[in-house]
Protein backbone atom coordinates (compact mmCIF):
# COMPACT_ATOMS: atom_id res chain seq x y z
CA UNK A 1 0.00 0.00 0.00
CA UNK A 2 1.37 3.46 -0.81
CA UNK A 3 1.40 6.25 1.70
CA UNK A 4 0.15 9.32 0.73
CA UNK A 5 1.82 12.49 1.41
CA UNK A 6 0.73 15.30 2.99
CA UNK A 7 1.17 17.64 0.63
CA UNK A 8 -0.64 15.40 -1.96
CA UNK A 9 -3.38 15.14 0.24
CA UNK A 10 -3.70 18.89 0.28
CA UNK A 11 -3.69 19.34 -3.27
CA UNK A 12 -5.61 16.86 -3.74
CA UNK A 13 -8.54 18.82 -1.68
CA UNK A 14 -7.65 22.16 -2.71
CA UNK A 15 -9.85 24.55 -4.13
CA UNK A 16 -9.87 27.46 -6.85
CA UNK A 17 -9.22 29.38 -4.12
CA UNK A 18 -6.32 27.96 -2.75
CA UNK A 19 -5.48 26.34 0.56
CA UNK A 20 -5.58 28.16 3.87
CA UNK A 21 -5.15 28.34 7.29
CA UNK A 22 -2.15 26.97 7.06
CA UNK A 23 1.02 28.85 7.53
CA UNK A 24 3.43 29.48 4.47
CA UNK A 25 6.55 28.66 6.51
CA UNK A 26 4.96 24.95 7.32
CA UNK A 27 3.78 24.41 3.88
CA UNK A 28 7.07 25.13 2.68
CA UNK A 29 9.17 23.20 4.92
CA UNK A 30 6.60 20.35 3.89
CA UNK A 31 7.48 20.39 0.49
CA UNK A 32 11.19 20.37 1.62
CA UNK A 33 10.70 17.22 3.70
CA UNK A 34 9.00 15.42 0.89
CA UNK A 35 11.49 16.78 -2.40
CA UNK A 36 8.84 17.94 -4.24
CA UNK A 37 9.50 19.74 -7.43
CA UNK A 38 6.49 22.01 -8.03
CA UNK A 39 5.48 25.32 -8.50
CA UNK A 40 3.84 27.18 -5.48
CA UNK A 41 0.99 30.19 -5.66
CA UNK A 42 1.12 32.67 -2.49
CA UNK A 43 -1.57 34.86 -2.56
CA UNK A 44 -3.11 37.37 -0.56
CA UNK A 45 -5.77 40.16 -1.41
CA UNK A 46 -3.49 42.55 -3.14
CA UNK A 47 -0.46 40.35 -3.77
CA UNK A 48 0.84 37.44 -6.02
CA UNK A 49 4.20 35.26 -6.01
CA UNK A 50 5.54 32.19 -6.70
CA UNK A 51 7.97 30.16 -5.51
CA UNK A 52 9.76 27.03 -7.36
CA UNK A 53 10.61 23.82 -5.80
CA UNK A 54 13.23 21.76 -7.44
CA UNK A 55 13.14 18.52 -5.15
CA UNK A 56 12.44 20.25 -2.35
CA UNK A 57 14.72 23.05 -2.45
CA UNK A 58 13.72 26.61 -3.64
CA UNK A 59 15.47 27.02 -6.19
CA UNK A 60 13.72 30.97 -7.37
CA UNK A 61 11.32 33.55 -6.46
CA UNK A 62 8.89 35.98 -8.45
CA UNK A 63 7.33 38.70 -7.29
CA UNK A 64 5.96 41.91 -9.33
CA UNK A 65 9.14 42.24 -11.18
CA UNK A 66 11.64 41.43 -8.29
CA UNK A 67 13.04 37.56 -8.45
CA UNK A 68 15.73 35.58 -7.03
CA UNK A 69 15.74 35.63 -3.12
CA UNK A 70 14.61 39.14 -2.78
CA UNK A 71 11.11 38.10 -4.06
CA UNK A 72 11.42 34.84 -1.81
CA UNK A 73 12.21 37.45 0.87
CA UNK A 74 8.62 39.09 0.41
CA UNK A 75 6.80 36.14 -0.46
CA UNK A 76 7.37 34.00 3.04
CA UNK A 77 6.82 37.08 5.43
CA UNK A 78 3.20 37.16 4.23
CA UNK A 79 0.54 36.36 7.04
CA UNK A 80 -2.73 34.14 6.19
CA UNK A 81 -2.02 33.69 2.65
CA UNK A 82 -3.89 31.90 0.18
CA UNK A 83 -1.59 28.61 -1.37
CA UNK A 84 -1.98 26.38 -4.37
CA UNK A 85 0.12 23.73 -5.75
CA UNK A 86 1.33 23.90 -9.69
CA UNK A 87 2.75 21.96 -11.98
CA UNK A 88 6.58 22.42 -12.47
CA UNK A 89 7.86 24.39 -14.75
CA UNK A 90 11.86 24.80 -16.37
CA UNK A 91 13.54 27.28 -14.11
CA UNK A 92 17.30 28.18 -13.76
CA UNK A 93 18.34 28.08 -10.18
CA UNK A 94 18.34 31.73 -8.83
CA UNK A 95 18.76 30.76 -5.24
CA UNK A 96 21.22 29.06 -2.83
CA UNK A 97 20.32 29.47 0.54
CA UNK A 98 18.99 27.11 2.20
CA UNK A 99 15.13 27.18 2.78
CA UNK A 100 15.49 27.05 6.57
CA UNK A 101 17.62 30.16 6.64
CA UNK A 102 15.50 32.17 4.46
CA UNK A 103 12.44 31.34 6.77
CA UNK A 104 14.45 32.14 9.74
CA UNK A 105 15.73 35.55 7.96
CA UNK A 106 12.35 36.81 7.20
CA UNK A 107 11.00 36.10 10.48
CA UNK A 108 13.67 38.35 11.98
CA UNK A 109 13.33 41.01 9.19
CA UNK A 110 9.87 40.82 10.14
CA UNK A 111 9.90 42.02 13.49
CA UNK A 112 12.80 44.31 13.19
CA UNK A 113 9.95 46.31 10.62
CA UNK A 114 7.25 45.98 13.44
CA UNK A 115 9.26 47.02 16.12
CA UNK A 116 10.01 50.34 13.61
CA UNK A 117 6.39 51.14 13.02
CA UNK A 118 4.94 50.13 16.78
CA UNK A 119 6.11 53.31 18.08
CA UNK A 120 5.03 53.23 22.05
CA UNK A 121 2.09 55.97 23.17
CA UNK A 122 3.84 57.86 25.83
CA UNK A 123 1.66 58.75 28.99
CA UNK A 124 2.64 62.06 30.95
CA UNK A 125 1.22 61.58 34.63
CA UNK A 126 3.06 65.03 35.26
CA UNK A 127 1.84 68.27 33.95
CA UNK A 128 5.53 69.47 34.10
CA UNK A 129 7.00 65.91 32.63
CA UNK A 130 6.23 66.92 28.84
CA UNK A 131 7.90 70.16 28.82
CA UNK A 132 10.90 68.92 31.12
CA UNK A 133 13.95 68.77 28.53
CA UNK A 134 15.46 66.20 30.61
CA UNK A 135 12.90 63.59 30.72
CA UNK A 136 12.41 64.37 26.82
CA UNK A 137 16.60 63.36 26.44
CA UNK A 138 15.60 60.33 28.75
CA UNK A 139 12.51 59.25 26.77
CA UNK A 140 14.71 59.45 23.46
CA UNK A 141 17.47 56.69 25.17
CA UNK A 142 14.79 54.31 26.06
CA UNK A 143 12.81 54.38 22.97
CA UNK A 144 15.85 53.60 20.76
CA UNK A 145 17.56 50.56 22.94
CA UNK A 146 15.98 47.20 21.80
CA UNK A 147 14.95 44.74 24.41
CA UNK A 148 12.92 48.06 25.99
CA UNK A 149 9.40 46.69 25.76
CA UNK A 150 7.89 49.36 28.25
CA UNK A 151 9.31 52.14 30.44
CA UNK A 152 8.38 54.16 33.82
CA UNK A 153 10.22 57.56 34.90
CA UNK A 154 9.91 58.50 38.45
CA UNK A 155 11.15 61.61 40.24
CA UNK A 156 12.71 62.10 43.04
CA UNK A 157 9.89 61.63 45.82
CA UNK A 158 9.03 58.10 44.04
CA UNK A 159 6.01 59.34 41.93
CA UNK A 160 5.27 57.94 38.31
CA UNK A 161 5.60 60.90 36.10
CA UNK A 162 5.92 58.99 32.64
CA UNK A 163 5.38 55.51 31.17
CA UNK A 164 4.88 53.77 28.19
CA UNK A 165 3.16 50.85 29.25
CA UNK A 166 -0.64 50.36 28.59
CA UNK A 167 -1.60 50.95 32.66
CA UNK A 168 0.72 51.79 35.49
CA UNK A 169 0.73 47.85 37.08
CA UNK A 170 4.41 47.80 36.91
CA UNK A 171 4.73 51.47 38.05
CA UNK A 172 3.48 50.06 41.58
CA UNK A 173 6.20 47.63 41.69
CA UNK A 174 8.86 49.90 40.67
CA UNK A 175 7.75 52.10 44.06
CA UNK A 176 7.19 49.25 45.79
CA UNK A 177 10.84 47.99 45.29
CA UNK A 178 12.50 51.48 45.80
CA UNK A 179 10.28 52.24 49.07
CA UNK A 180 11.45 48.37 50.56
CA UNK A 181 15.28 49.25 48.94
CA UNK A 182 15.19 52.72 50.86
CA UNK A 183 14.25 51.09 54.22
CA UNK A 184 16.85 48.06 54.20
CA UNK A 185 19.40 51.00 53.27
CA UNK A 186 18.47 52.59 56.18
CA UNK A 187 18.04 49.63 58.76
CA UNK A 188 21.63 48.12 57.46
CA UNK A 189 23.51 51.11 57.05
CA UNK A 190 24.33 50.42 53.65
CA UNK A 191 24.78 52.38 50.05
CA UNK A 192 22.07 52.31 47.70
CA UNK A 193 21.53 49.51 44.85
CA UNK A 194 22.98 50.36 41.68
CA UNK A 195 20.58 48.47 40.10
CA UNK A 196 17.63 46.13 40.96
CA UNK A 197 16.49 43.40 38.23
CA UNK A 198 13.73 40.91 38.49
CA UNK A 199 13.07 37.62 36.63
CA UNK A 200 8.76 37.38 35.26
CA UNK A 201 7.10 34.60 34.83
CA UNK A 202 6.39 35.69 31.15
CA UNK A 203 10.17 35.31 30.64
CA UNK A 204 11.01 39.05 30.47
CA UNK A 205 12.23 40.60 33.38
CA UNK A 206 12.04 44.29 35.48
CA UNK A 207 15.13 46.37 35.40
CA UNK A 208 15.03 49.23 37.84
CA UNK A 209 17.73 51.87 37.68
CA UNK A 210 18.42 55.03 39.75
CA UNK A 211 19.31 57.51 37.36
CA UNK A 212 19.97 61.54 37.80
CA UNK A 213 17.79 62.07 40.43
CA UNK A 214 15.09 59.96 38.86
CA UNK A 215 14.01 56.52 39.01
CA UNK A 216 13.64 54.30 35.54
CA UNK A 217 11.69 51.49 35.15
CA UNK A 218 11.91 49.10 32.31
CA UNK A 219 9.90 45.87 30.97
CA UNK A 220 13.00 43.64 29.27
CA UNK A 221 12.03 41.11 26.53
CA UNK A 222 13.42 37.68 27.37
CA UNK A 223 16.32 38.35 25.11
CA UNK A 224 17.64 40.85 26.86
CA UNK A 225 20.53 41.51 28.79
CA UNK A 226 20.04 43.77 31.98
CA UNK A 227 23.97 44.40 31.74
CA UNK A 228 23.92 45.49 28.44
CA UNK A 229 20.74 47.39 28.64
CA UNK A 230 21.73 49.42 31.33
CA UNK A 231 25.26 50.01 29.53
CA UNK A 232 23.48 51.41 26.59
CA UNK A 233 21.30 53.94 28.71
CA UNK A 234 24.13 55.12 30.59
CA UNK A 235 26.01 55.76 27.25
CA UNK A 236 22.70 57.25 25.97
CA UNK A 237 22.16 59.46 28.60
CA UNK A 238 25.83 60.71 29.14
CA UNK A 239 25.77 61.86 25.41
CA UNK A 240 22.57 63.67 25.92
CA UNK A 241 23.89 65.52 29.22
Amino acid sequence: MIQESVTDNISSKQSKEGIKGISIASFLQMLEQERHTCRVQVQTEDQLGILFFEDGCLIDAEYGHERGIDAAYRIVSWENPSIALGDPVSRAKKIDLPLGYILLNAAKQHDEQTKEIAKPTITYASNNAEHNSDFQDTINALTTIDGIEHFYILDQTGKIVIYSAPDPIHGELIVYCIVTCSNLRKWLHTKSPRQIHMHMKDGGSLLILPKAGTILGMVLDQHSSAVEISDQINKALSLSL
